[in-house]
């Protein structure tokens, strides 16, 4: 039904809601490719880019996924190692990286996952149209009405940004 299923993913309980979903769908359908998009809203000049699969997307990072980090030299993205700072973003990057890997592994998924900077309300789509994606899967913001008055919602606004199907999860 779906070749290839997206998750974006933010460390929010309701993006983990959604990446559980996505590992069940993914478990019914294992020919189906999974990618689990981290957006960070950091930028840095400097960082090193990767160009995994053709993506133009400004901002794909080194540490965007192993299947394309293992054929990096090291030194790559050297230049911010020494940032120690604590709860610098290419930190939070890494251990959301490990982490999103680390429940892969446990579940015996196979996917990437990918560390992209910029807004995640145009970002995750412009992904989505780029790699053809037939699924996107998104949490809920759970933000209250007032807040979702103010700024708005991201999975909203995804949901009228994508060119394919985007499930909400709750």
């Amino acid at each position: 039904m779906f070749n290839h299923i997206a998750v974006g993913f933010d460390g929010s309980s309701g993006a983990r809601k959604a990446l559980d979903q996505a590992i069940q769908l993914k478990k019914v359908m294992p020919k189906a490719r999974l990618t689990v998009i981290y957006v960070n809203e950091e930028t840095h000049e400097n960082v090193a880019h990767a160009v995994p699969e053709g993506a133009t997307i400004q901002g794909m990072t080194p540490i965007a996924d192993g299947a394309y980090t293992r054929y990096m030299p090291p030194e790559i993205g050297a230049e911010f190692d020494g940032d120690s700072t604590p709860g610098a973003p290419r930190d939070y990057a890494k251990s959301m990286h490990y982490s999103i890997q680390q429940q892969l592994e446990e579940q015996h998924i196979e996917g990437d996952v990918l560390a992209i900077e910029g807004n995640p309300e145009k970002t995750i789509p412009a992904f989505a149209e780029e790699q053809h994606t037939d699924l996107l899967i998104v949490g809920n913001s759970g933000k209250s009405g007032l807040q979702k008055f103010f700024v708005g919602s991201v999975s909203e606004k995804v949901l009228k940004e994508s060119p394919c199907s985007v499930m909400i999860v709750k």
